[in-house]
């Protein structure tokens, strides 16, 4: 016979045994010993140790056990507790609670994210429903749809879904392999698909490098010349920006031919485009991704390749071949790039034909601006700007008296940059604002200065309220290792570089400048 097993001691594993269990204590069980319980009140509380005793399990009360069934646990003046004859109705209807609640967890769950995020959702002005990409399909199901389509627009809405699904430059290349295997029909299809080419090309940017994805763009344009097939201006616009990420001279020597040879020209967004895959000016971010031009290559993109200048000039392709210097959205590009390569002289060049423009001679006004800004201040503010950046600092303080600009409402990178070569400050401008540039001097040694505090982890206590100058360093980490190790590593520097901005939103009115129109008065009255 199986020996009976005895039941548990914890109190909750007996009430758990009488609620699901299928052995149930039997009424008529043996005497068992009895829990001894000790209770301690609290040392705030008055009262001491008490001993209560009760039966394990249920039985029939007994005159001898009467006493020990009238209270579980005692505990003087402590708080109300549970008795051990009505502990089991409680467990279960904890265990109800707890099982009730556990069925109802799922309504909790969008509760709680919604107290772990209170503020409401970003309204737009009109929801755009962007259609889901399709399941993708096995090459050869592509093959049999696309063999299968009776007529051009079936055959086009074939490609384009299936162009929509590649992730990668092969998945690319191997439906435009596939399409020109097919009929003449079906060629002259693909190449009117250059929009979901160029889609799927650039969503290939987020696997792959752009070095890659300009190889795809190469492959593909020379099938298309294999067959004698249409290239859309669109397709070689999208090698160009490549070429300018990947930094060779070689694909922007190549895509830049192909444009001279179209006669189309370039308009002011490729032209700007190119010039922003740079990484051009104050903010430029494309070098975070694909690091920097080399001075000697960006400069035979911009002035002349070195075999090609034995070309007349309307055969040369170089970018500034392109340069429309009578449209500003043109020139301003073409200063900062010329002052990225820290071409001073270039820059000093344009500065002579800009002064005989008729944009500085016959000044216009702005669009959306205050009218004291005009197309001669716009001007002359960016090339003394750019001249600066170029570190052409003597040149730049000779634009400083040729445009009579005042140099406190210059940007503290600018006037901080010009106060490196303040001895090349003409007499002129020292006359008329030799108080400003010592003020502006003062404040230039005071942000260096707590560029190096701020680098040691030191701090200036001045000790005369009326003289900040009275004073002590005080330290505020530990010099020899948190301080060290911080300027040792790699990453450290003391102000930002380009490609690197501090900043993450560019100020409005330095957004709107080059893009605002000019104002035609004449037209107006």
């Amino acid at each position: 016979m199986t020996a009976r097993r005895a039941p548990s001691i914890c109190l909750a594993c007996q009430a758990r045994q009488e609620i699901v269990g299928r052995r149930r204590p039997s009424i008529m069980v043996p005497k068992r010993r009895r829990l001894e319980t000790l209770a301690k009140a609290p040392a705030e509380r008055a009262g001491g140790i008490a001993l209560a005793s009760s039966p394990v399990m249920s039985r029939p009360t007994s005159v001898e056990d009467a006493e020990h069934k009238q209270i579980a646990i005692v505990v003087a003046n402590a708080l109300p507790a549970w008795e051990l004859d009505d502990q089991p109705a409680d467990v279960r209807e904890a265990f109800r609670s707890l099982e009730d609640l556990w069925k109802t967890k799922h309504l909790r769950i969008p509760i709680l994210k919604g107290l772990s995020n209170p503020w409401p959702e970003e309204r737009h002005a009109r929801s755009h429903n962007e259609k889901r990409p399709e399941a993708p399909i096995s090459h050869s199901t592509f093959r049999q749809n696309l063999a299968l389509a009776r007529h051009s627009k079936l055959t086009r809405q074939v490609l384009r879904a299936q162009l929509l699904r590649c992730q990668k430059p092969g998945d690319v290349l191997r439906v435009v392999a596939t399409a020109l295997t097919m009929s003449r029909e079906t060629r002259f299809s693909l190449s009117a698909q250059h929009e979901p080419i160029v889609r799927a090309l650039y969503r290939c940017r987020v696997l792959v490098d752009d070095a890659e994805v300009l190889s795809a763009v190469n492959s593909i344009l020379s099938r298309f010349k294999v067959y004698d097939l249409h290239v859309a201006d669109q397709l070689i616009v999208f090698g160009l920006k490549l070429a300018a990420r990947v930094r060779t001279v070689t694909g922007m020597k190549k895509y830049l031919r192909i444009i001279r040879e179209r006669g189309a020209g370039m308009t002011t967004n490729v032209f700007r485009a190119t010039i922003a895959k740079f990484s051009i000016g104050h903010r430029g971010l494309g070098e975070i991704r694909n690091g920097r031009w080399l001075r000697s290559d960006l400069l035979q993109v911009l002035m002349g390749f070195d075999d090609c200048t034995d070309l007349p000039l309307e055969e040369q392709f170089h970018l500034g071949t392109f340069l429309d210097r009578r449209d500003w959205q043109y020139l301003h590009g073409w200063i900062a790039a010329l002052a990225r390569c820290k071409h001073a002289e270039e820059i000093w060049r344009e500065w002579i034909i800009w002064k005989d423009s008729a944009a500085r001679r016959r000044p216009k006004k702005l669009a959306s601006m205050t009218p004291s800004i005009t197309t001669k201040t716009r001007g002359d503010y960016w090339f003394l700007e750019q001249m600066t950046y170029s570190g052409g600092l003597k040149r730049a303080w000779k634009l400083v008296e040729e445009t009579e600009t005042n140099v406190g409402l210059l940007k503290n990178r600018i006037v901080f940059a010009l106060l490196e070569g303040v001895e090349h400050c003409p007499r002129s401008v020292w006359q008329t604002q030799g108080e400003t540039i010592r003020r502006l001097l003062l404040r230039k040694y005071d942000v260096e200065l707590a560029k190096i505090e701020r680098a040691f982890s030191i701090a200036w206590v001045s000790t005369d309220l009326d003289d900040e100058a009275e004073g002590y360093h005080v330290l505020l980490e530990n010099q020899e290792t948190v301080v060290m190790e911080r300027l040792s590593h790699e990453d450290f520097k003391l102000e930002e570089d380009f490609g690197y901005p501090y900043e993450s939103v560019v100020p409005s009115k330095e957004r709107n400048l080059h893009d605002a129109a000019e104002v035609d008065e004449s037209a107006a009255e």
